[in-house]
């Protein structure tokens, strides 16, 4: 076998790794369960159409679905490029080093460069992106709907009306979090009126 041909095989064979190694965490994203305990416990109040706790029920358990799949799509950027620039920036190293990987020097320090440059690159978008706090956010917020369902159940949808203030109170915190900002800008006040 040639030179050549052993190293386009062994360069085969880790793109074929990592494409398979994406394609998994890529469908463990999608058919991974999430809420469904919180569906079940739920429904029975969902199913008593038009009353508020039918509608709180809902509103607490659409916004507890969203937060969880924003969530998990924010986590699977932030951990697919953290995982991703770390394996790119071993790569690098190990194409320079091993001799079987890459027999042509040229192309061997093009691709260890191309390797290189992208793992700085998913790190500086990841982190300029602030993907972590994206996924935390969601995170929060939907064990904060998940509690809140929970509260619900417990006193049996009574004064269901107060939990509004409760959902927007949470959404608002996500809100302002994702945005990067814990502080409130204050509201400007009313002019007073001429009397």
């Amino acid at each position: 076998m040639s030179s050549s041909a052993t190293s386009s095989h062994w360069l085969r064979i880790l793109m074929v790794f990592l494409v398979v190694g994406a394609l998994v965490a890529v469908a463990s994203w999608f058919f991974w369960p999430r809420g469904e305990a919180l569906t079940e416990a739920l429904k029975p109040l969902i199913d008593q159409s038009n009353t508020e706790p039918s509608r709180v029920a809902t509103a607490i358990l659409s916004n507890y679905h969203e937060t969880r799949t924003n969530a998990s799509a924010w986590s699977g950027l932030y951990w697919g490029f953290t995982f991703l620039a770390a394996a790119l920036g071993a790569l690098a190293g190990l194409i320079l080093k091993f001799e079987f990987i890459l027999k042509n020097e040229a192309v061997k320090k093009d691709v260890a460069a191309i390797f290189s440059v992208t793992a700085a690159l998913l790190i500086v978008i990841s982190t300029s992106g602030d993907f972590q706090r994206k996924w935390q956010a969601n995170r929060i917020a939907a064990a904060e709907l998940e509690r809140t369902g929970y509260e619900l159940l417990e006193k049996n949808g009574a004064d269901a009306r107060s939990y509004f203030a409760v959902i927007a109170r949470i959404l608002h915190n996500r809100h302002v979090t994702v945005l990067g900002s814990t502080e409130q800008k204050p509201v400007a006040a009313e002019p007073d009126k001429p009397k």
